[in-house]
């Protein structure tokens, strides 16, 4: 049941954000909504599954947009592993280390795609990390407070349903 759900929330938000979601721009700016699902999930449930559905969220990108596979990948899934680490350290209601790994994670993989682009000769560094990356940031960090909520109140739902279906006495 977890593998479906949160299947079909990576599928949604996707849709969602070439399509509704392309509504809420600031300027150039959209926030990436991916992120705060690999991060929270991350954090709620280890690295092992958080490294899963950012692998599955950086290869749905990369379908759809990259030019070649593994452009998303690499940095959501090393973005799920890292913030699954961090798993047992901290209480899940709490609000702080959500915050910290949305902030880092984001700038990570705003940062590994300059790159990509910067050694393809087709980006200023300063250019985007000014206009783009660091906007991008911020937009992301302030809705990832709101959007953990949610990930916590569906996957306390998930664990609820397993618990019930795990009980044999």
């Amino acid at each position: 049941m977890r593998i479906v759900v949160i299947g079909m929330l990576l599928i949604l938000t996707h849709i969602l954000e070439m399509t509704l979601f392309d509504t809420i721009r600031i300027g150039a700016v959209a926030p990436n909504f991916m992120i705060m699902i690999i991060v929270s999930f991350a954090l709620l449930r280890g690295s092992k599954e958080g490294a899963i559905i950012g692998a599955a969220a950086g290869l749905l990108y990369d379908v759809t947009f990259g030019m070649f596979l593994g452009h998303q990948a690499i940095p959501y899934f090393l973005v799920g592993y890292i913030c699954g680490k961090f798993n047992k350290n901290f209480y899940r209601e709490n609000f702080i280390m959500p915050f910290f790994c949305t902030l880092f994670s984001s700038f990570f993989v705003s940062f590994v795609s300059v790159l990509i682009y910067i050694m393809r000769g087709k980006m200023n560094l300063f250019f985007f990390l000014k206009t783009l990356a660091i906007p991008e940031v911020i937009y992301t960090v302030t809705l990832s407070l709101v959007f953990y909520q949610l990930i916590y109140l569906i996957n306390e739902k998930l664990e609820i349903r397993e618990k019930k279906t795990r009980n044999i006495f």
